[in-house]
Order: structure tokens, then C-alpha cells, then sequence
């Protein structure tokens, strides 16, 4: 990662999730159909079998995020704000 490089902060967040997920296989990365935005694409393509597209789902998303982090996982829950935020009511 270039730290000189000025680029959008969710090209940032994708590629330090690769960064993380080269070091740690415990790192799982969780997205509510929207990768291409969060790109959290970047890390389904290195690591596909530690990516989980949970669909138009943040509810069970989240809960997810919660079963795996209590097995030992450190799952990362990506979407964007106002879902999270709205599905929880």
C-alpha cells in the first residue's frame, strides 16, 4: 500500500483487507451485496473461501460476524452505514 496515493478511502479499506488477510487466515470478510462498492472485492478474488456474499441481508450478516468472531474468527461486516443502521430497527 502507498501511503503517498491518494485514493478513495474504500480502495484504502479493500486493500488493507488483503494486506491483513496475507498475514492472518483467521481474517474473514462478510458483504452485503455490495463488494463492487466496498470493495471488498479485492479480497474475494485473493481469498475466496474466506469470502461470505450475504446478500441484501444485514441483519443476518451481522449475526454471522458474531458466530464466527465467538469460533476464533476476525470477520469483517462491510456495507454501508445507513443499511446497517436501518435494518437494525
Amino acid at each position: 500500500m502507498d501511503l503517498d496515493k491518494k485514493i478513495a478511502t474504500r480502495a484504502s479499506y479493500g486493500e488493507a483487507l488483503c494486506a491483513l488477510g496475507e498475514k492472518n487466515d483467521k481474517i474473514v470478510v462478510l458483504d452485503a451485496d455490495l463488494s463492487e462498492a466496498t470493495k471488498t472485492n479485492m479480497f474475494a478474488k485473493k481469498f475466496p473461501n474466506r469470502f461470505f456474499d450475504m446478500g441484501i441481508s444485514e441483519q443476518d450478516m451481522m449475526s454471522t460476524a458474531s458466530g464466527l468472531a465467538s469460533s476464533g474468527q476476525i470477520p469483517f461486516a462491510s456495507t454501508f452505514a445507513v443499511f446497517a443502521a436501518r435494518k437494525s430497527l
